[in-house]
């Protein structure tokens, strides 16, 4: 099979796989054996159902910016909710989305995304369940749901289109963009296209995004555009976001707020900061919530804590 080719996915079956995700059936790349790029090491290490070592090849593939950093996104995605962190796959279908506009794989990350978050799945699928816990965290019990809600307008939709215009005018000409989607996050617009534009906003460098993206995240706007801004934060500014992020949790006395940033943490992979919280929260459910998503980073201040706490 060709490395780089994928199943199609009609319209009926994604209606079908949203209704009964378990049926899916598994079709993964099967490279040519003399094929010693980082792409193929990464599909042969998700045949051999060897996740983390999935992600760090197409990790490879996307930072050398060569060719198919589209499909190395799908697969690190695919790879990713393997083992259980929803965030991160999440986190990097839109990713994909927001690189690679056009690319075929998109409608793959949509299906995938459809299996992340059920709940938000759109059209006439029958009822869907809300997203179970996180993937297996061994003794220390289940993670509870980490949910990134990063799903806007439908893709495709008039919203979903007008979001992508004003995210490619944001990138060319911000004095025109910012009035424009400040509007739309103080307007009457369903929440699905106000988050949608705290992600376009998230993904932009201009001072005026940045602060209106500022005022969201410390609370200026309502509490769901809080955890969305905190959350995209984290996704496209990585580390740099968590001094921010720590003063919020800091100041904040809303525990789904907190948990909101606890998720951001994780998604940025900051270790010694989680486990500084852990030690400092006197909130139990709190403090279970970081300890239980410390437990699935492979990072040695994590597991150092791990040790401490069995002593």
């Amino acid at each position: 099979m060709n490395p780089t080719r994928k199943p199609i996915l009609t319209t009926a079956v994604l209606l079908l796989l949203a209704a009964a995700p378990i049926a899916r059936a598994e079709f993964l790349p099967n490279p040519a054996a003399n094929d010693k790029t980082a792409y193929a090491a990464g599909t042969r290490a998700m045949n051999d159902h060897r996740w983390q070592d999935a992600v760090a090849s197409f990790d490879q593939v996307v930072n050398a910016h060569g060719k198919q950093v589209d499909a190395a996104l799908y697969w690190k995605a695919y790879s990713l909710n393997k083992m259980g962190n929803r965030p991160l796959a999440l986190a990097t279908c839109f990713q994909l989305r927001s690189q690679y506009t056009s690319s075929s794989w998109n409608k793959d990350c949509d299906a995938l995304s459809i299996d992340l978050n059920p709940q938000e799945a759109v059209g006439p699928v029958g009822p869907v369940g809300p997203v179970g816990p996180v993937g297996p965290v061994g003794p220390v019990g289940p993670i509870g749901p980490i949910n990134v809600h990063i799903d806007g307008p439908r893709p495709g939709s008039d919203e979903d289109l007008k979001l992508l215009a004003l995210n490619s005018l944001l990138n060319q000409d911000p004095a025109r963009a910012i009035p424009l989607l400040r509007g739309i996050l103080a307007g009457n617009q369903p929440d699905s296209v106000k988050k949608h534009a705290i992600f376009v906003l998230a993904q932009s460098k201009s001072p005026e995004a940045q602060s209106i993206l500022n005022d969201a995240v410390t609370g200026k706007m309502s509490p769901e555009l809080q955890r969305q801004a905190i959350q995209m934060m984290a996704v496209f500014e990585g580390k740099r976001a968590n001094d921010s992020l720590a003063r919020v949790y800091s100041s904040t006395g809303d525990r789904q707020i907190k948990k909101s940033i606890i998720s951001a943490f994780f998604i940025t992979q900051d270790a010694p900061r989680m486990v500084d919280l852990a030690r400092n929260e006197k909130d139990l459910d709190l403090k279970r919530s970081i300890v239980s998503q410390l437990a699935l980073m492979h990072d040695k201040a994590a597991e150092d804590y791990m040790l401490e706490l069995l002593k």
